[in-house]
């Protein structure tokens, strides 16, 4: 009856307000007083509670990463637990891999379907999951606004065909590094060098002068997958800046790479070079200890890594056999009618998929993706190898830093990264494959060849050659010199 009764009111309601909007739709600047009626408490069995929040599903992202810096697993944990105190659904676990076997283990996994959900990649090598079928658009997946906060330069190096497939950590320039006072002894102004660079031909007498029993003038990282650092890093000496020239004409058919072959070939019999293969972490190791005047590859925060090193020497803390050690960041030097440069590279991290992987799940992996590549995060890890961050939140989180760099040091790569040319635009996800995939079967073994004088510059050049007009066709390779 109650409820029959409260029908009847409502009713009357509804007929009533619909004769005053039937009326003049001027309202009155006051309403005259009516008596107030207490709304109708609603019936016991029409009280309902206000749905419950449902609980966010647990999930788990795997990364894997090389040691991007000598405490990156120790910060990552840091960072983990952080993330976590907004995402505590979300658990992350770590692969730590080494750096001379980082990109066979990620191949091997990817290729087998379980790959992890972010890999730290340099971007020259994204291509390789692309045609893998594994790397995944990003841009699908990250917070709304998340881009804006990144440099475009850096977003660049990190796409293919147009399609972003990861975020940048920084943008490092890679040359040479030696030791200032066996530099000094062997008639090298570094200074000098440091702010105009050098041409190859002095280059050359410096390392013939700092050959010396037990030293060799120049080493460099080239032991396996290393080789394409060579390659890479030491090929902008002869002229060869990219694997492709602007044209999109795969670059190592040039003879700008005969030119750098034949410097190898000359260099090794010599005896100013090693004619063995010199592991990643082994030639930092002979700079140490005297047993190398000049290395590479060679970067800004190398400067730390020596610096600590001195300091262990007096707590027997530092690698056996070591000297005290005044860094010198140096520029690679020129050949003849080669304009200087310098070669820069992004790192990031790319996110792919494996056969577990989800929309839902690969959103979860952006929001890690993006926490790791910015802000506080990225800016501790920038800070360590003495580098500039690519995003705003990491400059702002920069801010103030001492990073302790020597003046002429921190002069001399400021110098060299306004020396790196990008890549040319529109390399596709194919080229990229099928240029590392060059890099891998031919170009890394015939070089551990060279070095061991078992093949010659101009075998190995002529298979380079074969190898790519096969990939890439003949017009699809630059037979002339890039200039």
């Amino acid at each position: 009856m109650k409820k029959k009764f409260l029908a009847l009111l409502l009713c009357l309601c509804m007929v009533l307000g619909l004769a005053a909007c039937g009326g003049d739709s001027k309202q009155p600047d006051s309403t005259p007083d009516t008596p107030k009626q207490d709304a109708p408490a609603p019936a016991e069995d029409d009280k309902t509670d206000a749905p419950a929040e449902p609980a966010a599903e647990e999930d788990t992202i795997v990364i894997m990463t090389p040691p991007v810096t000598g405490d990156y697993t120790d910060l990552l944990a840091g960072w983990i637990a952080d993330f976590q105190k907004d995402y505590p659904h979300l658990k992350v676990e770590v692969i730590a891999t080494a750096w001379d076997d980082h990109n066979s283990k990620l191949s091997t996994m990817a290729l087998s379907g379980e790959a992890p959900d972010i890999a730290e990649v340099s971007s020259g090598t994204i291509g390789t999951f692309v045609e893998m079928g594994v790397a995944v658009n990003v841009a699908d997946y990250l917070p709304e606004g998340a881009l804006s906060d990144y440099d475009q330069n850096a977003l660049d190096y990190m796409t293919l065909d147009n399609t972003l497939y990861g975020l940048p950590l920084y943008l490092t320039i890679q040359a040479l590094g030696g030791n200032k006072q066996m530099l000094l002894d062997a008639g090298v102004d570094v200074e000098k060098v440091q702010a105009n660079g050098w041409t190859y031909d002095e280059f050359l007498k410096a390392i013939e002068a700092g050959t010396k029993d037990g030293t060799y003038g120049f080493v460099f990282a080239n032991a396996g997958v290393t080789t394409s650092d060579f390659v890479n890093i030491f090929g902008v000496s002869a002229g060869i800046t990219s694997h492709f020239t602007k044209d999109l004409k795969y670059a190592y058919t040039s003879e700008n790479m005969k030119n750098l072959l034949t410097s190898v070939e000359t260099m090794v019999a010599s005896g100013w070079m090693p004619n063995y293969a010199v592991e990643a972490g082994q030639r930092l190791v002979m700079l140490e200890t005297g047993d190398a005047m000049i290395t590479g590859k060679a970067m800004p925060l190398f400067e730390n890594n020596v610096k600590k090193n001195n300091a262990g020497i007096a707590t027997g803390e530092a690698v056996e056999g070591s000297i005290e050690v005044e860094y010198a960041f140096l520029p690679v030097p020129a050949m003849e009618n080669v304009a200087e440069s310098c070669y820069g590279t992004v790192d990031g991290m790319i996110m792919l998929r494996n056969n577990n992987s989800t929309d839902e799940h690969m959103k979860n992996v952006a929001l890690f993706l993006n926490y790791i590549c910015s802000g506080k995060p990225v800016a501790e890890t920038v800070n360590q190898i003495l580098l500039s961050c690519v995003c705003q939140s990491g400059r702002d989180a920069q801010a103030g830093a001492d990073l302790g760099q020597d003046p002429s040091n921190a002069a001399a790569s400021t110098r060299c990264i306004g020396l790196v040319q990008a890549p040319p635009t529109g390399i596709t996800g194919e080229q990229s494959a099928n240029a590392t995939t060059i890099m891998n079967e031919v170009i890394v073994p015939k070089f551990q060849a060279l070095l061991a004088g078992e093949t010659t510059a101009q075998a190995m050049y002529d298979e380079v050659c074969s190898k790519a007009t096969e990939l890439f066709g003949a017009d699809g390779c630059e037979m002339g010199f890039i200039k």
